[in-house]
């Protein structure tokens, strides 16, 4: 599948994204990146990658912490996304941008505290969770209770407290791009609606957020995803 990513179809997601004062708040690459992934097209991941760099060194004021920055959100965009498209696609991906990236731009340490106790991640993620879903927190997490208790501790102690409450790489706004661009990918739409307004609460404007969307939808289509239904809109 890496020949849907031709430098034509990046060129056009890139277009997509409304302009930014610097080239990493672009998250072009980081929903195209992740709509690759959850697609299940990691080889198109690399395309991505070495695209956005190229544009990035063409600008006459760049940087490696700019560099460092563009892959870092990438890979944890991808990392993210994992929670919902499936580890085996995410490992897939984060193989084919380690063999993509430079190796003076891979990490070679944990990015998250994985010092923290089980209990310490709970609580984190609990304030995250809360945050991220706001008034229907509650009710969302009694139904995760309900389904499966073991689903409810994994979402507050892995998903929400270890994986998705580190911010220091993507901020809240941009891992609800992630998780955005992952859903439309996977066809998993029933609360994409929902994400799509969640993501302007988290700071995005209604023209990024309609960006993130058109993005993954695009390469979704391209990538074969069995859409049965319309994606909804902001």
């Amino acid at each position: 599948m890496a020949d849907i990513a031709t430098p034509e179809f990046l060129k056009e997601l890139q277009s997509l994204y409304p302009a930014t004062a610097k080239y990493v708040d672009g998250d072009w690459f980081l929903a195209a990146g992740v709509a690759f992934s959850s697609s299940n097209c990691p080889e198109a991941v690399p395309r991505v990658l070495r695209y956005a760099l190229d544009d990035l060194d063409k600008l006459s004021v760049t940087s490696y912490e700019d560099r460092k920055l563009l892959v870092r959100k990438m890979r944890d965009g991808i990392f993210k996304s994992g929670m919902l498209s499936g580890c085996p696609k995410a490992i897939n991906a984060l193989v084919s941008l380690y063999e993509a990236t430079p190796e003076d731009l891979r990490d070679t340490e944990p990015l998250r505290d994985s010092t923290r106790s089980n209990e310490e991640d709970a609580a984190v993620g609990q304030a995250y969770f809360n945050s991220t879903f706001g008034d229907p927190a509650t009710k969302i997490q009694s139904v995760l209770r309900s389904i499966y208790p073991d689903l409810e501790h994994f979402t507050m102690s892995i998903g929400c407290g270890y994986v998705d409450s580190f911010t220091e790489v993507i901020s809240i706004k941009e891992t609800t791009f992630a998780t955005i661009s992952a859903m439309i990918a996977n066809a998993t739409l029933s609360r994409l609606e929902w994400h799509l307004t969640r993501a302007v609460d988290h700071g995005a404007t209604v023209e990024e957020v309609r960006a993130v969307r058109e993005i993954a939808l695009r390469i979704a289509i391209k990538a074969g995803v069995p859409l049965k239904i319309e994606v909804p809109n902001i």
